[in-house]
């Protein structure tokens, strides 16, 4: 009975340990998210205000292509890096780091270089295929401005992602989610009240990125050459090596080679549709599309700050063996996911006719579509980090096979709405391939891997935020309209609600732990040694 007793207090304490430590990353990824959200807000109201809706959906057209392109010279190596650094670090093998490192740095510069080259050779075919013929040349030109920039910037994320997965969130959230989404609104306003048009509005959207390739590599070394030194944890327990195991570099590729295809396919997924808007209805159209939409994606980063702590200590639980606290992690990460998140798209689908007057009265036509966008958004949201479980898992095969199932859907949709529907067909077709590429995934991760998902302590959550954010705006909608004070008045009111809402729930948010990992890092770790002593 007294062994019984001890294991059960020991798996207890490995349980909070592993809580506290995703509170840690996600207080640091909420952080950082906060302030990414707000630069990239500042962004689109600066690009809207001085380009207008046509140049703005010209602007964000060759960002799309810029951000599908970064995403294809990754080659998976991002996610593959966050894994494997992870997995050997977990299993007790950190002198197979730097080869993993370089093996994953050297292709992706390589193919990024090319990348790069044939963007700036090939800029004026990709112009006649992005835009209508009013707004070729500047195509071009914003093509050829961010064709050199695009030969790091997937070496830089890759690196990024290496730091995360060796357990450094500061240098990921410090370069990816705040010195490149403030500076870009601030050298964009330099630029344009110096009076340069769009290609200038371009190198300040594309300096940050080739200003921090460098810092990011730097900082990664560090890491691999810090995790080399240390003495392996007691609890790794390295992997006898078999005759039929590849060895850490093959391991890496064959995991990645695949995620880099479905990674392809998934930011096809986010960003196609607003060349597809261009090419089929107009350029204006595109716009005012894509920037609804950046409200949407701003509001994932939520779910990008819960991912960027969780996805290190899944793999490493997952490699162990260790569902059962994978799960009760992912449950946590999930209940914080939609806390945050639900509030912000439920305000964006019933407020915004008021939310897009801030980038000019153009924009407000975008409202339905970014109702439709913001109620879909939150239902993939839901779900919580269900990809990091899949492909920390290892499934990257499952994972692209998904993707390619989306991709059509997505394509689809949009041949049979745009047409017809404008930027509201694109928005349903979106939110429509967005729900089965989540859908399909908690499958596999439900029913294929066994991992229990534990949705339903998330209820109350949801059901509390539609009540406060969805039926308390309807409501002052209704009767009062979508202007300034009556949007502030349903901010105050409904965020006071949810707010002690969320207090009587805070034992299924686990708030306990963020608050003791608060006070903790205030000690300087201090208490976690206590504890665990």
């Amino acid at each position: 009975m007294t062994a019984q007793a001890e294991a059960a207090e020991h798996a207890d304490g490995a349980r909070r340990s592993h809580f506290r430590e995703f509170a840690r990353g996600g207080i640091i990824g909420l952080v950082g998210s906060g302030v990414a959200a707000l630069g990239g807000f500042l962004l689109t109201v600066v690009v809207a205000r001085a380009l207008g809706p046509a140049q703005t959906g010209v602007f964000f057209t060759v960002v799309a292509l810029f951000m599908i392109l970064t995403e294809v010279t990754e080659l998976g190596a991002d996610t593959g890096l966050v894994r494997s650094t992870a997995r050997l670090r977990a299993l007790g093998r950190p002198g197979d780091l730097r080869r993993v490192v370089v093996a994953a740095l050297v292709p992706v510069l390589a193919v990024g270089a090319v990348t790069g080259l044939a963007v700036f050779a090939l800029a004026p075919w990709l112009a006649g295929l992005l835009v209508d013929a009013a707004h070729h040349d500047d195509a071009v030109f914003l093509l050829r401005v961010c064709g050199p920039v695009l030969s790091v910037s997937a070496a830089r994320n890759v690196a990024l992602s290496g730091t995360r997965g060796l357990g450094d969130l500061t240098a990921f959230t410090v370069q990816a989610n705040v010195i490149t989404p403030l500076s870009r609104p601030v050298l964009v306003i330099a630029v344009a009240a110096l009076g340069y048009g769009a290609g200038a509005v371009m190198v300040a959207w594309s300096l940050p990125i080739g200003l921090t390739f460098v810092a990011a590599v730097v900082i990664l070394w560090r890491l691999v050459r810090r995790a080399e030194a240390e003495p392996p944890a007691a609890s790794a327990e390295p992997a006898p090596p078999g005759p039929e195991d590849p060895s850490a570099v093959r391991e890496f590729w064959a995991f990645s080679g695949l995620r880099g295809v479905a990674a392809m396919l998934e930011i096809v997924v986010v960003w196609l549709g607003v060349p597809l808007v261009s090419a089929m209805v107009s350029s204006h159209d595109a716009g005012i599309y894509a920037t609804a939409g950046r409200f949407i994606t701003t509001g994932t980063l939520v779910l990008a700050a819960t991912r960027l702590a969780v996805a290190p200590q899944i793999a490493g639980l997952l490699a162990r063996g260790e569902t059962r606290q994978a799960e009760d992690l992912n449950a946590v990460a999930t209940g914080w996911v939609v806390a945050a998140s639900w509030p912000l798209y439920l305000a964006l689908a019933v407020f915004g006719p008021f939310v897009l007057t801030l980038f000019g009265q153009d924009f407000r036509g975008g409202a339905a579509a970014m109702a439709i966008l913001a109620c879909a958004m939150a239902l993939v949201l839901a779900t919580g980090n269900v990809q990091t479980v899949l492909l920390m898992g290892g499934k990257s095969s499952w994972n692209l096979l998904d993707k390619a199932v989306v991709v059509v859907v997505m394509v689809v949709l949009h041949l049979l709405l745009v047409p017809p529907f404008g930027i509201v067909g694109a928005a349903v077709a979106w939110g429509l391939s967005m729900l089965v590429d989540n859908g399909l995934a908690v499958v596999q991760v439900r029913y294929l891997m066994g991992l229990r998902l534990r949705t339903r302590t998330l209820a109350p959550v949801g059901a509390w935020a539609l009540v406060w954010f969805g039926g308390l705006g309807v409501a002052l909608r209704v009767l009062f309209g979508t202007g300034l004070p009556v949007f502030a008045a349903y901010v105050v009111l409904a965020g006071c609600g949810y707010g002690a809402v969320l207090w009587r729930l805070r034992h299924v948010l686990h708030a306990d732990v963020m608050v003791g990992a608060l006070r903790s890092r205030g000690r300087g770790g201090r208490a976690d040694e206590n504890e665990e002593g």
